[in-house]
């Protein structure tokens, strides 16, 4: 476990430097020892076990600082892991407040357009960022399955004296939630920007039906139009001819409905309904009549409007 070996490798360490000036002072009294056996037997013996003791002195502390510097780098790997959690938290929080301030849809072509367009680039964003998080992820998952170091525990201060432990086991968790926290919110933003897309699709294809059906509506127009035009100033008019002008508005009314597609909106099909419903309640007599002392303008100009608005607010539905 790393941090049980960092907490062995300092032990170590302190035990190689308590023993120093013993080391030391062995050399010296050896050395002295060896002057004043030069060139004997007991002599040459002396040198080799000396020469054998600061070699061996030598690799113990090479090894214990190496073994140092290893869980070290293995220990700043772990504040790296820390402190890529917390960015990548913060950022996602970012895009999803950013992701908030894209709604609601707009209500005309131009403007849901717009928003399509952003929230694609939006998305393109995530798309880069997918494989950063499941890195940093999977960096975390192998990082969690060992005990971590001790240099990460400044991180997560406590007010109690922990046992190594306990510290190493506070750390874990603490990591673990970050972690968690950090897929949790990733799946959520996903989640949320899908459906946004959706409804952005779903306006999309409901106003582009809307322009058709208006572009075709005006294509319908111009014809009643021109047959407006050739209508009688109301002046002109003789109140024995009014029924006949009437009978002659409905029908040219009735020859603008709009034929109604299989594949368009039963918005469309509303609409041809009411005409003829409208038909239905000026037969029945269901439209109120112009008052009896009407002049024969205001009568003429009572009717033809009441028509004209109950059907333009029908078609306006």
């Amino acid at each position: 476990m790393l941090h049980k070996k960092t907490y062995h490798v300092k032990e170590l360490q302190k035990e190689i430097e308590t023993h120093t000036d013993i080391f030391h002072s062995l050399d010296e009294n050896g050395q002295k020892i060896l002057r004043s056996l030069e060139g004997s037997d007991d002599g040459a013996l002396l040198q080799r076990r000396l020469d054998n003791m600061n070699f061996r002195w030598s690799e113990l502390r090479k090894k214990s600082l190496n073994i140092r510097s290893h869980l070290e780098a293995s220990s700043d790997q772990w504040r790296r892991l820390h402190l890529s959690l917390q960015e990548l938290l913060a950022w996602l929080q970012l895009k999803e407040d950013e992701l908030k301030r894209q709604a609601p849809i707009g209500g005309d072509l131009p403007t849901v357009q717009k928003q399509n367009d952003i929230h694609r680039a939006f998305m393109r964003e995530l798309k880069v960022k997918d494989p950063i998080i499941l890195n940093a992820l999977e960096t975390a998952r192998m990082f969690i399955s060992e005990k971590p170091l001790e240099g990460l525990e400044k991180f997560y201060q406590d007010p109690r004296e922990l046992s190594p432990g306990e510290r190493a086991q506070n750390v874990t968790r603490s990591l673990k939630k970050q972690a968690d926290d950090v897929k949790t919110e990733w799946d959520k933003l996903n989640l949320q920007s899908a459906g946004w897309q959706k409804k952005i699709d779903e306006a999309l294809e409901r106003l582009q039906e809307l322009h058709e059906a208006m572009d075709d509506f005006d294509l319908k127009l111009h014809p009643a139009e021109t047959v407006k035009e050739s209508w009688q100033p109301v002046g002109d008019l003789l109140i024995d001819s009014l029924q006949d002008q009437l009978n002659k508005l409905k029908g040219t009314v009735a020859g603008a409905e709009l034929p109604v597609k299989n594949t368009e909106s039963q918005k469309a099909t509303g609409r041809g309904q009411c005409i003829c419903r409208l038909r239905k309640e000026e037969q029945q007599g269901l439209l109120s009549p112009p008052p009896p002392n009407a002049t024969r303008e205001e009568l003429w100009l009572s009717c033809a409007a009441r028509l004209a608005t109950h059907m333009s607010a029908q078609w306006l539905q």
